[in-house]
């Protein structure tokens, strides 16, 4: 049981992240500004950090953490440079 809700959580965090990511990138094709592109990219990274913590079975639950971690890293900085475009 505790892990069909680990999974429904998983799958409605996906879901979450992709239409933003899909409203990002249709307000960067809306108005060609940069800044939307950046966020776009941010979302995107995010969501595929979710989805690689989602999906991705490592042995070592640590490297797990790892790839989401990086990639929500990565997906922050992105937000901040949108952000400080804007």
């Amino acid at each position: 049981m505790p892990y069909s809700i680990d999974n429904l959580i998983s799958v409605i965090r996906f879901l979450a992240g992709i239409s933003l990511t899909i409203i990002g990138l249709r307000a960067f094709l809306g108005t060609k500004n940069s800044a939307m592109l950046y966020l776009t990219a941010g979302f995107a990274l995010i969501t595929i950090g979710n989805l690689f913590s989602s999906l991705y079975y490592v042995e070592d639950l640590r490297m797990d953490k790892l790839l989401s971690n990086f990639f929500d890293i990565l997906g922050l900085f992105a937000l901040m440079i949108a952000v400080k475009k804007s």
